[in-house]
């Protein structure tokens, strides 16, 4: 299962039908406290399938803080965080928080569903 954090409708309803389309798992989530609600319903049996993957639009309020708490979690799953390229301070600090993949939207857009079967 993937979960994301977005910002905008469009790149999560964009996240959801890429997912849906090629049959992986995922759920939204806004802000801190619904990351830990989906973590917790996986640690207590309560979602079928772990998170393998949490997605981070760094235009999201809370998006660096979520990215921490998610890496800070005892079964930490991948997080993968984009943003404008031109917003290399913000980047960099996704890396710093514990992201392991940063990219610029238009490369996130451009191979979404491939970076989403990557964490099939």
């Amino acid at each position: 299962m993937i979960i994301y954090c977005c910002s905008d409708l469009l790149f999560a309803t964009r996240i959801s039908s890429t997912a849906q389309a090629i049959g992986i798992g995922s759920r939204p989530t806004r802000d801190i406290t619904a990351l830990q609600a989906r973590l917790d319903q996986v640690d207590d049996g309560k979602l079928n399938e772990p998170v393998k993957a949490l997605i981070v639009d760094l235009d999201a309020p809370e998006a660096l803080n979520v990215i921490a708490h998610a890496k800070a979690h005892a079964n930490p799953p991948h997080v993968l965080a984009f943003g404008s390229h031109v917003m290399t301070d913000l980047l960099q600090a996704a890396r710093d928080r514990g992201a392991d993949f940063v990219m610029s939207r238009g490369a996130f857009t451009s191979n979404l569903p491939d970076i989403l079967d990557r964490f099939r």
